[in-house]
């Protein structure tokens, strides 16, 4: 695995996306109370970011499927989580709420489809899946480690400085998402894997 170059790029990118998560989910009801929120109201806020999450995972993925491509909703989803947990940093009020489901609505969308393109990387496949999807795992490990601590530190700049440097972290996942060549075996548009069926059978 350690030979892929497309493997070392997924894992930093999870890198950045999951240390960013991780980093937020735990910060964000303390901070929210912090700054004057109910404590219900702080853990609401924190509730409705996996809400929406599980409510948008299904549909987006098989959407994905349904369209054939794993990138580009990669990308989509880690932008939506970057501006997210960047506009946490400094918003308040309703804005808060609109942060927390723009970034929540594609935490599961983003973990579904990044599994399945780690195992649909060229040279991968059925075979090495587990172990690419672990290396992968690993390397963002070690950001789930270190993220939210570093994050909290940041605190004495200013409050919300945590969540700018979250999403700073998320740019760099983004990045090497975007270095991911499009080079893996990927899937067939369901429509056209209906059609090749289709074709199979009248030969």
């Amino acid at each position: 695995m350690a030979g892929l170059k497309n493997i070392w790029l997924l894992g930093f990118g999870l890198f950045g996306i999951s240390g960013a998560i991780q980093g937020t989910l735990g910060f964000l009801p303390l901070y929210l109370r912090s700054v004057g929120w109910q404590p219900a109201y702080a853990d609401g806020a924190l509730s409705m970011f996996h809400v929406v999450s599980m409510t948008f995972v299904v549909p987006m993925a098989l959407w994905s499927d349904r369209l054939g491509v794993r990138k580009p909703f990669l990308l989509v989803a880690s932008v939506m989580i970057a501006l997210g947990f960047g506009l946490l940093s400094f918003v308040d009020g309703a804005f808060v709420w609109m942060a927390v489901i723009l970034s929540g609505a594609v935490r599961d969308t983003f973990m579904a489809i990044y599994l399945t393109m780690v195992i649909e990387t060229d040279q991968v496949g059925p075979v090495y899946a587990g172990t690419a999807t672990g290396f992968a795992l690993a390397i963002s490990g070690i950001a789930n480690v270190i993220a939210p601590p570093i994050g909290n530190g940041l605190t004495p700049l200013w409050p919300g400085a945590p969540f700018a440097f979250w999403a700073a972290l998320s740019l760099f996942g983004i990045l090497c998402l975007a270095l991911v060549k499009d080079g893996s075996r990927g899937i067939e548009p369901v429509g056209m894997e209906v059609g090749a069926a289709q074709a199979a059978v009248a030969d």
